[in-house]
């Protein structure tokens, strides 16, 4: 029912919408929401106690009016340039092909400061102090890889390569006793990753 009614009364409601709204907006002077009770009651007490003063507020001051033409703000900032220089030494990459896989998961760094090593050398020279710690010894690591003898001495004390234990193959299967421990280079997990992925650069 209420449907039907609605759909009665759209056509009355939507009548002469158009000019109904135009004198609206055309009046000089608004007609003001309803007040308040509570603000009326206010508003009543302000022109029986301050008459003059409400009077006044609304008046318009054309002095003031004649000031707030007068005012404008000048800028002297200069214009920022926003957009970050490149810088020639270090430049951003401009290949954006899709890099094959790594054996560590990342793409080692094209130069290496003097000081750092790479995470595959430092997995070398951990295997092999773990091997031969008599041949590779911190100092003959350090001066191969241009290390601190400390930095070295604290890397093969904290950081080790973990072993493959390989119990003998007699040993009853109920009891796995103790072994000779061997040590292997995660090196040999390259071969477990899949082929690099070719550019087309590289094909031309």
């Amino acid at each position: 029912m209420g449907k039907v009614l609605s759909s009665i009364k759209h056509p009355f409601r939507n009548f002469n919408l158009e000019d109904r709204a135009h004198k609206i907006i055309g009046q000089s002077k608004p007609i003001p929401a309803p007040r308040h009770a509570k603000d009326e009651i206010d508003i009543q007490r302000l022109k029986e106690d301050y008459s003059e003063a409400f009077e006044e507020s609304l008046k318009k001051n054309e002095q003031l009016d004649k000031h707030l033409k007068d005012v404008y703000v000048v800028s002297n900032d200069r214009v920022h340039d926003w957009k970050i220089k490149e810088n020639p030494d270090r430049p951003l990459p401009k290949d954006r092909t899709q890099s094959g896989p790594f054996l560590f998961g990342h793409k080692d760094p094209d130069r290496v400061p003097i000081g750092k090593v790479i995470l595959k050398d430092a997995l070398t020279f951990i295997s092999q102090h773990q091997n031969d710690p008599k041949t590779h010894s911190p100092s003959k690591i350090a001066e191969d890889y241009k290390l601190s003898k400390e930095t070295v001495e604290n890397v093969l004390k904290y950081y080790r390569i973990f072993e493959i234990y390989l119990p003998d193959k007699k040993t009853n299967a109920k009891f796995a006793g103790p072994s000779i421990p061997e040590s292997y280079k995660l090196t040999s997990l390259e071969r477990f990753l899949p082929p690099p992925v070719k550019n087309k650069k590289d094909e031309s």
